[in-house]
């Protein structure tokens, strides 16, 4: 009973973490002088999608909230595509957090984007804009810290280069490294906004990350109030 509690709290948090990603991402687009890479591509393909009929699809309507689609529908879109490649491939790292992140994070970030466009962002200076996207590196990075230390998986897109790394025995970096240049690239050419933005989340999201992750920890940990306990099995069997 105990161990079902502190995972419910688990996958509870990974939501909370998830969520606060997902309005800094919000927060990247509505400032509009560039994101990071994934943005990139998820804001191309939106807009590349939307010159097609997918708008007129009920279920586009119904995630979005209008005959649009959104970087929100583009990006549960791309998330629904790897998610069934991971399950083709190596479904045993598919985890409960992973599917979560298939249904939520699209609707989350349209969420997001209405939340934030009751404030003027669109209007600030451009020196305004750019503190706002650091803001939004900070923001992203506390939704990560959080989601990271519930310990019940992520999001399709990051469980992808492990999968390369596996099969091609390539170093992490260079995967990575690789998938954002080549998710940068086609978001650009899609027509994602790529500007001053890009550069800042590259240069701040991994440190922020990285300053933000031992806070996470004792922050989940605080609120769970379990040692020890073999979650990767119980979420395993979950899922």
């Amino acid at each position: 009973m105990n161990k079902a509690m502190n995972l419910l709290k688990r996958i509870i948090l990974f939501f909370v973490g998830m969520s606060i990603i997902q309005f800094g991402v919000a927060l990247f687009l509505k400032t509009n002088i560039g994101s990071d890479p994934f943005t990139v591509f998820t804001q191309g393909l939106a807009f590349a999608l939307d010159k097609t009929g997918l708008k007129n699809f009920s279920v586009v309507k119904m995630i979005s909230g209008a005959d649009q689609v959104t970087p929100g529908v583009a990006n549960m879109i791309i998330l629904i595509v790897l998610f069934a490649v991971i399950l083709l491939v190596e479904r045993s790292r598919i985890k409960i957090g992973t599917l979560i992140c298939v249904v939520g994070v699209g609707p989350i970030i349209d969420l997001g984007v209405k939340v934030v466009s009751y404030f003027p962002v669109e209007s600030y200076n451009y020196f305004i804009k750019a503190l706002l996207v650091v803001f939004g590196c900070l923001i992203i990075a506390i939704g990560f810290a959080v989601l990271s230390a519930t310990n019940v998986g992520v999001a399709p897109n990051d469980i992808v280069p492990f999968i390369i790394q596996d099969k091609t025995k390539v170093q992490y970096r260079w995967i990575r490294i690789t998938l954002d240049a080549g998710f940068l690239i086609i978001g650009f050419i899609l027509g994602g906004k790529v500007g001053l933005g890009t550069v800042i989340a590259m240069i701040t999201t991994g440190p922020f990350i990285q300053f933000c992750l031992p806070y996470g920890e004792k922050f989940v940990n605080l609120l769970v109030n379990e040692k020890d306990v073999d979650v990767e099995e119980s979420v395993t069997a979950t899922a």
